[in-house]
């Protein structure tokens, strides 16, 4: 017996009759009906005119031909050197881009084409400050302020004269063209820069620690007020990363399932790197959020003063950890400070809790489970899909490094 969910309830069909309504009643003698699915809707997280070829770098393939075979124009065409691998970003010319990536792949052997997808920075309001002593931070920094580690951050482009930043230790590199007198393209990589690095002892986590910040995300012509990345910007920045050498690279944004993503940040995985994400502003059950899905990766979720979640927040079982998202004091461009909230800011604090304790000689390959052994458990018992292992401690974490020392 099958049932299909209708605007007015559940309608089983069987062998015998035409149907069951709701359950209670049935026509006999009569065919079943052929019950006719709708196809899903067409994805829309995607550059509309844009493909993306990738190929082994080492390979020996025309690239110029494929494109030209397709009636594509190459824009861009870079080597992602940390998993040897080849990419073109090329207009389609008019051609849909998902039907033609499809196209692609079942002709072609050596390359693979898939869409341009589109990531949203994890943040959406602001609103009244709470200090940042709910996970024992102002106390680690009596021991350390992160010094001597490396934070990659792939964002937006940062407003580095702000006089929070004016001491830290900043490098930039701006893949994407952005017009620095506009505030409203600066203003979600700088509010995450000030939480991972403000100098300012209200705000920042790891003042000490490096920062690497990777300017990828932009607003576009049409939608001026919304920012956005594409996968193939993301991937040159996550692989900038890698090829940089960093300790921690922080996410702070979110999107669907993508491949490319999913291969330079297991590639960081691999090289014993800590990968932090957002964990999702949609406030959705659930939830197959990237980054933070992917396996190795910490995705974040946020809570606020009185350890409650962020009303916003995405739920799902790829939920690691809790962290400060509520209410956040940290700064704006033009420096401004702002009082933010959002799973992009709890995404900043975890990796600056990272960076404070990997200072202290702790393996990156056992960061995850100090967080998991000194998380206080929030929600449910034990492991849940709202706040993952619970809200994490700086304090407690560093407590069992010197103990182990």
């Amino acid at each position: 017996m099958v049932g299909i969910a209708g605007a007015e309830g559940r309608i089983y069909f069987s062998k015998d009759c035409t149907r069951y309504d709701f359950g209670l009643s049935c026509i006999f003698g009569v065919k079943p009906k052929k019950v006719v699915v709708p196809p899903p809707p067409k994805r829309t997280n995607y550059i509309k005119d844009e493909v993306v070829l990738l190929y082994p770098s080492d390979s020996n393939i025309n690239i110029k031909a494929i494109t030209k075979k397709y009636n594509l124009k190459p824009t861009e065409k870079v080597i992602l050197a940390s998993v040897k691998t080849g990419m073109v970003v090329a207009k389609t010319q008019g051609q849909d881009s998902l039907d033609l990536s499809k196209i692609i792949n079942k002709k072609e052997k050596e390359v693979t084409s898939g869409t341009n997808n589109t990531f949203k920075p994890a943040i959406t309001s602001y609103r009244e400050a709470y200090s940042l002593q709910e996970t024992g931070v102002n106390l680690v920094h009596e021991t350390t302020k992160g010094k001597g580690i490396t934070i990659c951050m792939v964002d937006t482009p940062v407003d580095i004269f702000h006089p929070s930043l004016s001491d830290a230790l900043i490098e930039t590199l701006d893949i994407v063209d952005y017009d620095p007198k506009d505030t409203d393209t600066m203003l979600h990589g700088t509010s995450v820069a000030g939480v991972l690095v403000s100098q300012n002892k209200h705000i920042g986590i790891a003042p000490k620690a490096k920062l690497f910040a990777i300017g990828a995300f932009n607003t576009t012509k049409k939608r001026p007020h919304i920012l956005q990345g594409s996968s193939s910007d993301i991937a040159k920045a996550i692989d900038s990363c890698i090829r940089h050498k960093a300790d921690v690279i922080n996410l702070s944004f979110t999107g669907g399932r993508d491949a490319l993503i999913k291969k330079v940040i297991d590639k960081a995985i691999q090289k014993g790197i800590i990968v932090v994400a957002a964990g999702g502003n949609g406030g959705h059950w659930g939830s197959t959020i990237y980054p933070a899905l992917i396996p190795g990766v910490l995705a974040t979720t946020a809570v606020d003063e009185n350890k409650k979640l962020y009303k916003m927040a995405d739920k799902g079982q790829f939920i690691d950890y809790s962290a400060p998202g509520v209410n956040i004091l940290t700064i704006a461009p033009n420096g401004k400070y702002k009082v933010a909230s959002g799973t992009s800011l709890a995404s900043a604090h975890l990796s600056g809790i990272s960076a404070l304790l990997l200072s202290q000689g702790r393996r990156s390959s056992l960061i995850d489970k100090t967080l998991t052994e000194t998380a206080t458990d929030l929600g449910k018992p034990g492991r849940d899909q709202e706040f993952g292992e619970g809200l994490i401690s700086a304090s407690r974490a560093l407590a069992i490094i010197k103990m182990n020392k």
